[in-house]
């Protein structure tokens, strides 16, 4: 289990550690490229080809990720496939692709540095096959399956890609929608499948902690990353946050909602949107997923002798951090 120190009391824990020894070496395959390559005269045999050679994600990517394959009904599979590798719009998306990333030297370098640091935390997690795909945008990001990384390129080609508004992808979703932002999603991938998120029966305040463990994950495992790009928002919004934060808790707790379970009131402050309800249009949303991250940071502060591991596992009730955190943001 890794120590992390601190340098004095109240401090922020170190997040830069040392990986120059971790061994872990990246192998990534541009699946896109390979499908899109297949012979549609001989399709059958170029795509069960291309199926034998990666059994495991193509399973994933044909059955899941684009639903081609469907049981009792290989004609349409193929049909499909056919669809997919011909129409312009595909071929188009594709070629757009390519032209985004010739190649994913510097994304395979930052994946790898990410799967270190992972191994590092949490030796089971090891990470050394990626897999690049195009899914027709179709939502998928970054997936993994077992010792499998996977990150859906088409969903990185930059906000101002004119097709995601076709597919109905708000603008403060598209700004997510850059390169530099698929380790981060990778990261919260990895997080949330080492530590599946559960929302039922939930009091805002804990899914507020619950977020802030999965950020504070994110941070640690990408030191380098800015906390406003881990959290997704842009400087002025993260700056608005740091400037209103006094604001922010007493938002929530004059509003006594720390402790509501209605379900639609609470996601208002724990998912993505264009602001906060409530709140001034200046604010970013997800404020609420912003606060747990800093109640878990102060939690931390006043249990320096606790591991990283220690506290993202920590099954303390949410009302007892909050007190021992003793979180109380003063007015600037």
């Amino acid at each position: 289990m890794t120590t992390i120190l601190f340098a004095s009391c109240g401090d922020t824990p170190k997040k830069k550690i040392d990986i120059k020894n971790e061994t872990l070496k990246v192998n990534s395959f541009r699946f896109d490229k390979a499908l899109f390559s297949c012979d549609t005269n001989r399709l059958q045999q170029s795509v069960d080809s291309l199926g034998d050679l990666h059994p495991d994600f193509a399973s994933v990517f044909f059955n899941q990720l684009t639903g081609f394959r469907q049981p009792g009904k290989e004609d349409v599979f193929y049909q499909s496939i056919r669809h997919f590798l011909t129409y312009k719009d595909y071929r188009n998306l594709m070629d757009t692709v390519n032209l985004k990333f010739p190649h994913t030297k510097e994304i395979d370098a930052s994946l790898e540095t990410l799967f270190k640091h992972v191994h590092h935390y949490y030796p089971s997690q090891t990470y050394r096959q990626v897999y690049y795909f195009v899914s027709g945008l179709n939502y998928w990001k970054a997936i993994t399956i077992d010792t499998i990384a996977a990150v859906g390129l088409d969903m990185f080609l930059g906000e101002d890609y004119p097709h995601y508004a076709s597919v109905q992808i708000p603008s403060y979703e598209t700004k997510r929608c850059e390169p530099k932002f698929i380790p981060i999603f990778m990261a919260k991938t990895i997080y949330e499948k080492m530590f599946p998120l559960v929302q039922e029966d939930k009091t805002l305040l804990e899914l507020m902690l619950q977020n802030g463990k999965e950020l504070l994950f994110m941070e640690y495992m990408l030191p380098d990353r800015k906390e406003s790009d881990i959290i997704g928002f842009s400087e002025k919004q993260y700056q608005w946050c740091e400037e209103n934060e006094a604001m922010i808790w007493s938002f929530f707790s004059k509003n006594k909602l720390l402790y509501t379970k209605q379900w639609q009131e609470m996601m208002r402050y724990v998912n993505d949107g264009p602001f906060t309800s409530g709140m001034p249009q200046e604010s970013p949303g997800n404020t609420g997923s912003w606060t747990g991250w800093r109640i878990l940071k102060k939690y931390w502060e006043k249990h320096p002798d606790k591991t990283l591991q220690e506290i993202l596992a920590d099954t303390t009730p949410a009302q007892t951090i909050l007190e021992q955190a003793r979180y109380k943001p003063e007015t600037n």
